[in-house]
């Protein structure tokens, strides 16, 4: 979370990264916090209240990929977001509420 980055654009997607099965310790899960976009990584990606209330959910990883275009660092920042709330969550641009306990389609009574 406090690694320093090169001025480049990107997407980024702010995690919580967990090693559950000491069996396996290279084997982490990452849970999905929030996802953005930046035309600038070496400033400041969140504001000190955002990172702040990532980091009373959990948040310890930030997984960038570099994208210099900006139409194709929202159409990716777009599809992804999608992506997550298709699993349930409500993700409004930046943050979102817990991640639900089970898949989508998977009903209280089953």
């Amino acid at each position: 979370m406090d690694t320093k980055f090169k001025a480049a654009g990107g997407i980024y997607i702010v995690t919580k990264r967990e090693c559950l099965d000491r069996t396996f310790p290279t084997m982490a899960t990452h849970r999905c916090l929030a996802i953005g976009q930046t035309a600038n990584f070496a400033a400041s990606v969140l504001t000190k209240p955002e990172l702040s209330k990532l980091t009373k959910q959990g948040a310890n990883c930030i997984c960038v990929h570099a994208v210099a275009d900006e139409v194709r660092r929202l159409e990716i920042e777009k599809d992804l977001i999608e992506g997550n709330e298709q699993w349930g969550g409500q993700l409004h641009y930046l943050f979102r509420a817990e991640v639900p306990g089970r898949a989508p389609g998977i009903s209280d009574e089953s």
